[in-house]
């Protein structure tokens, strides 16, 4: 990482580096899956919609927007990149004529598969320099912190 772009440590009493340091920390790590995920010819908003799906079934595209905090209009283009791809597939939800579930097709389950490889294999190498217990605390201090009192 570029030493410059490392927020530098507040004056004592006047701490703001929480937003600088999340920002350059979310930089890093999309940098890196960005990378990874290119050799599957997939981006990281592809990434989030098919684990999404795998995590909890098909769904609305309302609610892929929900779990992965993209808006409307980008979510329709995601699903529309993996449908034309043949990774993903929009069927009439149940219970709502109206509304459509987003579903992956069995090559959508594949790709996930080695995906989901290359984003763990990613995260090692993004947490290696810390140890086991760092690497945990880190990932829960960061849950708690993007959910509060839960």
């Amino acid at each position: 990482m570029n030493p410059r772009h490392v927020p530098v440590s507040p004056q004592a009493g006047r701490d703001y580096s929480l937003g600088p340091l999340l920002r350059v920390a979310g930089q890093r790590a999309s940098a890196a899956f960005t990378a990874a995920l290119a050799t599957l010819g997939i981006e990281g908003r592809h990434f989030g919609v098919m684990m999404n799906v795998v995590r909890h079934g098909p769904m609305s595209q309302r609610r892929l927007c929900e779990l992965t905090g993209s808006d409307k209009s980008s979510m329709m283009r995601t699903v529309d990149d993996l449908e034309a791809r043949g990774l993903a597939i929009r069927r009439p939800a149940e219970g709502d004529r109206r509304a459509h579930a987003v579903d992956l097709t069995g090559a959508g389950r594949d790709l996930f598969t080695h995906a989901e490889e290359v984003a763990v294999r990613t995260n090692g190498e993004l947490l290696g320099h810390l140890d086991p217990d760092e690497q945990e605390q880190l990932r829960r201090l960061l849950r708690k912190f993007v959910a509060p009192g839960e």
